[in-house]
């Protein structure tokens, strides 16, 4: 157990040389201590802020009534309102899939009588 709290109280992820060569190495070693319980702390902190967003985010639940009573239809719109979503007003294939314009432009020819 003492072990395991003096590696933590000494534990440096940070070089000497990343303080540059003017501070002495006593005060590089202290500041990269400090910066590195900093930076466990923040990383702990943000993977636990991501993992709680994850598990408290709201998820999607879809359902599909095939042929509905008119009694059940109107349970799950008193009850959902405008999250319920009905099958048949979706459009399965895209307008352009059948129609196609294409505008063709001619040259517009002057007749001779109308130079006169």
């Amino acid at each position: 157990m003492k072990l395991l709290y003096d590696t933590a109280v000494n534990l440096n992820i940070f070089l000497l040389r990343d303080f540059g060569s003017n501070i002495n190495r006593t005060t590089a070693k202290r500041l990269g201590e400090w910066a590195t319980r900093l930076y466990i702390v923040l990383f702990v902190t943000s993977i636990t802020i991501l993992v709680l967003y994850t598990a408290v985010q709201t998820q999607v639940l879809t359902k599909t009534f095939d042929k509905p009573s008119f009694d059940v239809y109107n349970r799950l719109i008193k009850n959902y309102g405008d999250d319920l979503k009905c099958s048949c007003s979706i459009i399965a294939s895209t307008y352009d899939q059948f129609v196609k314009i294409e505008p063709i432009f001619h040259q517009v020819r002057r007749n001779i009588c109308d130079r006169f």
